[in-house]
């Protein structure tokens, strides 16, 4: 007999067994409603084409034979899968295995000491006790005073309330499978609350707790071992040894920093060839350089920043 994951049709077989069980259970001292079916019979409802929805052998044993066509739902139901005929699950069924115990994490930082608790309230203050009679001739001495009022008694603990009546226990199925547990009773209703007593007097505010000690600090872990160090790759072959042209130098025109203010920017133009580098040359340190740079193939380019009225200018290194 194979057993089956629960299905969405094992919710409205429970729901019919249990109103067919268990009809007008919402008043709590309402009686069962029982069927009882002949001997070899048993307890059958069915749809409006004739076709069997449920059916409780005398014996015990429940079918639902819609069951294996139903589509299937996360909860567990065990049932024949041929006759639809609810069963007792195997040990262990839909139990996954444990999994590992993740790792330990860091100790968290001490919490902050908590605010003082506030000073509890000032007892009344007691009776005062009676005057003492005057003695006759002399002054009598001064009556003792009177001793302070006792506190009042605490009030009684309301009453627990009754234990709910427990339900009925379900049918014992016969020998072989074993039969459904019956439904559990409905709980009792919650008796009511007690009166509450009176108030106690309020008891003197109680010494502030030591603060707790600080756990400790958790180990450092211990370095990881450095990776080997890969071999060094073949050294490659030596270019053939190229030859250097003559450079000549082109000059932007030398002029003033702008006067001392802002910026100026000056470019040098090869007359011939390529620059393959570049300078920029100020009079004055006051005067710093702002960029340097090649914006054509031909040219450089140099900007100054100006706070002095120095001379300026920008060398272009052509081949």
């Amino acid at each position: 007999m194979s057993k089956s994951p629960s299905r969405p049709g094992a919710h409205w077989a429970a729901t019919a067994v249990c109103s067919v069980f268990a009809l007008h259970a919402a008043g709590v001292m309402a009686a069962d409603i029982s069927a009882t079916p002949p001997a070899g019979g048993g307890f059958v409802v069915k749809g409006s084409g004739g076709q069997e929805r449920l059916r409780v052998q005398g014996t015990g044993e429940v079918y639902v034979p819609g069951l294996p066509s139903t589509g299937t739902s996360s909860n567990l139901t065990c049932y024949d899968g041929a006759t639809g005929q609810l069963t007792k699950c195997q040990p262990g069924l839909g139990t996954g295995a444990t999994g590992a115990t993740g790792a330990t994490g860091a100790t968290g930082p001490t919490g902050a000491t908590g605010a003082t608790g506030p000073v509890g309230a000032t007892g009344s203050t007691g009776a005062t006790g009676a005057t003492g009679a005057s003695g006759t001739g002399a002054a009598g001495p001064t009556g003792a005073t009177g001793s302070t009022g006792a506190t009042g008694a605490t009030g009684p603990m309301g009453a627990t309330g009754v234990t709910g009546a427990n339900g009925a226990t379900g049918a014992t199925g016969v020998a072989g499978a074993t039969g459904a547990n019956g439904a559990t009773g409905a709980t009792g209703a919650t008796g009511p609350m007690g009166p509450t007593g009176a108030n106690g007097a309020t008891g003197a505010a109680g010494p502030t707790g030591a603060n707790g000690a600080v756990g400790p600090a958790g180990a450092t872990g211990a370095t990881g071992a450095n990776g080997a160090t890969g071999p060094t790759g073949a050294t490659g072959a030596t270019g053939a040894a190229g030859t250097v042209g003559s450079l000549t130098t082109s000059i932007s025109n030398t002029t003033s920093c702008n006067g001392g203010t802002g910026q100026e920017n000056l470019t040098a133009t090869c007359s011939s060839g390529n620059v393959v580098s570049g300078g920029c040359n100020s009079a004055s340190f006051l005067n710093t350089i702002a960029s340097s740079y090649r914006p054509q193939a031909n040219q450089w380019s140099c900007k100054f920043n100006c706070t002095s009225a120095a001379d300026v200018r920008a060398e272009a290194y052509c081949q």
